[in-house]
């Protein structure tokens, strides 16, 4: 268990309380209570980790109509963690709790709108409400409106500002944000293409254990170190990549990077021909199947 403490906000100023207060103000069905305790359960916070009670006390918040809670909720639903709602009541939940200032729930409350999930498809919606979680901090919301920018999608096109914005949103951690600056850089989005860049910012995606910026980063490398772009290809293709997957395979096939070898081309094409990759499926067709 993790030892934290709980600070409630009062017209008092700020008081921190023990575990028991906060099952006291639970008791009495208060919401904030309620919420903390919920927050105690799930995480181990200053008690026993028990997320089922945790999870039904969380329900309970947000039937109290705690907007914390609900943006927790959300969290979680799109975290996979907890499935207790769908995508049609994560997205009610996350605008609810973005008219309260959340940025958490502004921005899932920006993608909702940016998807069309539960409200009809707003990009100027969108934009708006990522820009307000954008402003507080959220990197992804940073990253999400970048997108936005960068297609004119309920703004007016600037790649430039997009390209700025996925660099501030990757400098502040967000690994999505790393690929989408490479991409940029690779392909002349916003700047002049720079393969070098591209490169930097694909190995800070790639080590961030994101698994499209180390096929892309594979692509670069390959071309003056076939055995080092092989090498991220692989790790692409082992982390679900389904185009990575026959990129090794013909790697294999070819003896490119990595020495020939049919048996492990026959492997890998028919992991990428199952994940729907028609040049694999064309590719596995022509290996004999004795060899």
């Amino acid at each position: 268990m993790e030892k934290r403490g709980f600070i409630f906000h009062g017209t008092d100023g700020e008081a921190e309380l023990s575990i028991e207060q906060v099952e006291a103000l639970a008791a009495e069905n208060d919401p904030e209570g309620v919420y903390a305790l919920a927050m105690a359960c799930i995480f181990g916070w200053d008690t026993e980790m028990d997320e089922e009670r945790g999870y039904a006390l969380l329900e309970k918040a947000v039937d109290l109509g705690n907007t914390d809670a609900m943006a927790l909720m959300v969290s979680l639903y799109m975290k996979d963690e907890y499935d207790g709602i769908d995508n049609d009541r994560a997205a009610e939940l996350a605008i609810r709790a973005a008219a309260d200032g959340i940025p958490e729930a502004q921005m899932y409350a920006g993608l909702a709108y940016m998807d069309g999930v539960s409200v009809e498809r707003d990009y100027a919606e969108a934009a708006r409400y990522l820009s307000l979680a954008s402003n507080q901090g959220e990197q992804e919301a940073r990253t999400a409106l970048a997108y936005l920018y960068e297609n004119g999608l309920g703004v007016v096109k600037d790649e430039t500002k997009a390209l700025k914005m996925y660099r501030a949103a990757a400098k502040g951690g967000s690994v999505n944000a790393m690929f989408h600056a490479g991409v940029c850089y690779e392909f002349g989005t916003g700047a002049r293409i720079d393969p070098k860049k591209a490169e930097e910012w694909y190995l800070m995606g790639a080590r961030a254990g994101d698994a499209f910026a180390m096929e892309r980063l594979g692509h670069l490398i390959f071309q003056y170190d076939p055995a080092g772009g092989f090498e991220w290809f692989l790790q692409a293709a082992m982390n679900g990549v389904s185009t990575a997957m026959g990129t090794v395979g013909f790697c294999y096939l070819e003896g490119a990077g990595v020495d020939k070898d049919l048996s492990e081309a026959r492997k890998w094409l028919k992991m990428a021909s199952d994940n729907g990759i028609s040049e694999a499926s064309e590719a596995l067709a022509g290996i004999p199947s004795d060899e």
